[in-house]
């Protein structure tokens, strides 16, 4: 039952990654098309452990991401703040954040396996508002409804890295399992 199991999961992982390197072309946003593909395989091949569908990459989503990962630099002096944080909130995204002291060293790789790590935190309950704050990130990424999503990338003017991910439709929902 197992190997079953493992091998439909490769089949799903190797069918995702030639989808998603087929269909991009333009990130909307100023992460590259080999990163933006990087991104989504890390999310599409671990939601995949768990059930949920693979997401598509949105460059309008991205545009979006993009706008919020330039305030946090421009406006924000390099800190990360989440949108609704900031009353800023106006699209009904779900959003992951990242910051990273070095530009040129960390990647959106390990912003997405930073997200994906919180899983060892995550206690499977629905989610609440005691407990999506120390796991959030890991369980938006893997809510199992969510279908698009589109990533940001911004190089602080410190020489940080701060990437900024956005999911349609927002996961993260009080009293629902995210899959």
């Amino acid at each position: 039952m197992k190997i079953k199991f493992y091998l439909f999961t490769l089949i799903i992982f190797l069918q995702i990654q030639i989808n998603a390197q087929d269909s991009l072309k333009y990130t909307g946003s100023s992460l590259s098309v080999a990163d933006a593909k990087i991104i989504l395989n890390h999310h599409n091949t671990v939601r995949a452990t768990k059930g949920s569908p693979p997401l598509e990459w949105d460059t309008a989503i991205a545009g979006y991401a993009q706008e919020w990962a330039n305030y946090l630099v421009d406006k924000n002096h390099n800190n990360i703040d989440h949108r609704f944080t900031l009353g800023k909130n106006i699209k009904p995204y779900g959003e992951n954040l990242f910051w990273g002291s070095d530009f040129n060293y960390y990647t959106v790789l390990d912003a997405s396996k930073a997200w994906y790590d919180e899983k060892e935190i995550y206690v499977y309950e629905p989610v609440s508002n005691t407990n999506f704050h120390e796991s959030g990130h890991y369980s938006q990424m893997m809510w199992n409804t969510t279908k698009q999503m589109g990533v940001g990338i911004a190089k602080g003017t410190d020489g940080s890295i701060i990437v900024v991910a956005n999911y349609f439709p927002a996961g993260n929902i009080i009293g629902m399992l995210p899959y």
